[in-house]
């Protein structure tokens, strides 16, 4: 019980920014909200966010999976290293992304444009749990459904494939909802989903009904999307077994074809800001210690509110994860849902929500790095939330039963049991919610400290300023801090995979 009512508060705080949009739509009344619902222009909106969430989170969790299974059924030797290279990308902000391809390539916008840029940027979270799950899964029932007469399209669909879906499921939901929220890949590339047309409302007047309304539709979604996830993972089978895979043949394909996705999602970015930096003739430094001392400011900034949200997240997280994990607790599926619609608000719209909270009922902490910590929790526990209850709803049942038969209460089997085995994918949780702090720009340009500004928040002012230069060297140092997370994510993952 106590557990169930700590998680349903976790879950309740999520639901401060709903409560703002809710407020501020109700100031329309149901006449004014139907007939911004019924506008071509909320049509538009809402046609340009479904086909951009439906188009990247097929191709990532295509992608994603395909690339795993590639890589744990033909590589063996540096199998790990290849699937850390292939999880680079995390690190690469869309917008950073969006801002080099537009200046390698005039006229890259639209579309096509954000749908690639967000695919590159989002297929590692299919790739990192479904590598694991493959990872830990034996060969014994695709060999006799090979004995058996089924081809390898029959096996991977009928055998493999219901095996990692639980991982699948979860990464692709993720990927859905960074979609449906990102703001700054569509952005820079000039395409207008609802997190564009709220940011462009707020800022074009002194409306704040209409993009709220947006953003309720854009909850609604996200609370649709968790259900559904919910429904495909329930009672999938586990995929870890006593056996581990060993690699076949195609190590050299497998190879190439990484290498061919690395180039766009990693090289063509860092390409790119090198380029921007070795050209430039306005950097005010000549070397990368001068470099390093210019930037250590906002360094400074992005690792401690990185390193900070991501432990308090974590701390949030766990207990949600607990509760929603098999076996799940009274009243869990509305918890869970309610948990991932942070992710799904658009950044601007979760931090406006903060703002009003600060002003109206905290003004002491209004400007503080305890708020805009509060606000990164609201955006990003689902992404500690899912690789942790994943992790947690990978431990075969019979394993807390043994400890409980031995006498050991609910309390010592979790500790003694289920926190050791789950511990890779919380922490695995921690840094990608780590990572996605220091990539944060909305809600850290509206709620960080007067005088504070991070490697995210001074590389947009510089690009809004033409500095593309002194940008790009920005750039590139978010994408090493980024990269930091990355790898520990990669490396995390893994090892639960081969537990």
């Amino acid at each position: 019980m106590a557990l169930g009512l700590v998680a349903a508060a976790v879950a309740g705080t999520v639901l401060v920014p709903v409560g703002y949009l809710v407020m501020r739509a109700s100031e329309l009344g149901l006449d004014g909200a139907r007939t911004v619902l019924l506008r071509p222009r909320t049509a538009e909106l809402a046609g340009n966010t479904v086909r951009l969430a439906a188009v990247v989170t097929v191709a990532a969790a295509a992608l994603g999976v395909g690339l795993a299974r590639l890589v744990t059924s033909a590589v063996g030797r540096g199998r790990s290293v290849l699937i850390g290279l292939l999880a680079a990308p995390l690190a690469i902000p869309s917008y950073v992304a969006g801002f080099v391809w537009t200046r390698l390539f005039p006229g890259f916008e639209g579309f096509w444009a954000a749908a690639l840029i967000l695919v590159l940027a989002c297929y590692p979270l299919v790739l990192l749990p479904a590598a694991a799950a493959f990872t830990g899964m034996g060969r014994g029932q695709e060999d006799a459904a090979r004995a058996l007469g089924l081809g390898p399209v029959a096996v991977f669909a009928r055998v493999t494939l219901p095996r990692v879906w639980p991982a699948c499921a979860g990464g692709s939901l993720l990927v859905a909802l960074y979609a449906i929220s990102d703001f700054g890949g569509p952005a820079v590339v000039r395409y207008e989903p609802f997190t564009v047309g709220i940011y462009n409302a707020y800022n074009g007047a002194y409306d704040r009904s209409t993009p709220a309304i947006y953003g309720c539709v854009l909850a609604v979604v996200a609370i649709a999307l968790a259900a559904a996830e919910r429904g495909m993972r329930r009672d999938a089978p586990s995929a870890a077994t006593a056996e581990r895979p060993t690699a076949r043949s195609g190590a050299v394909g497998a190879w190439v074809v990484s290498a061919v996705v690395l180039l766009a999602g990693i090289a063509v970015p860092v390409a790119g800001l090198l380029r921007e930096i070795t050209e430039s003739t306005r950097l005010g430094f000549t070397t990368v210690g001068g470099a390093l001392a210019w930037a250590w400011p906002d360094l400074r900034a992005t690792l401690m509110l990185s390193v900070t949200a991501a432990a308090v997240i974590a701390l949030a997280a766990l207990p949600v994860a607990v509760y929603t994990a098999r076996p799940p607790g009274p009243g869990a599926g509305p918890i869970e849902a309610v948990s991932y619609l942070g992710y799904a608000l658009p950044g601007v719209t979760v931090a406006l929500a903060t703002v009003f909270v600060g002003i109206r009922l905290l003004p002491d902490w209004y400007l503080t790095t305890p708020l805009l910590i509060a606000c990164y929790a609201v955006l990003f526990l689902p992404v500690c939330l899912g690789p942790a209850r994943q992790a947690l709803d990978a431990i075969p049942p019979r394993v807390p039963d043994a400890a409980r038969t031995l006498g050991a209460s609910d309390a010592a089997t979790f500790a003694r049991v289920r926190l050791p085995l789950a511990a890779p994918g919380i922490a695995a949780g921690a840094a990608l919610a780590c990572l996605s702090v220091a990539k944060e720009l909305p809600a850290t340009l509206m709620l960080a400290p007067v005088g504070t500004s991070t490697l995210a928040t001074h590389m947009w002012s510089l690009n809004n300023d033409v500095a593309y230069g002194r940008a790009a060297v920005l750039g590139l140092l978010l994408v090493l801090v980024a990269s930091v997370p990355t790898v520990a994510l990669s490396m995390l993952l893994t090892r639960e995979g081969q537990r």
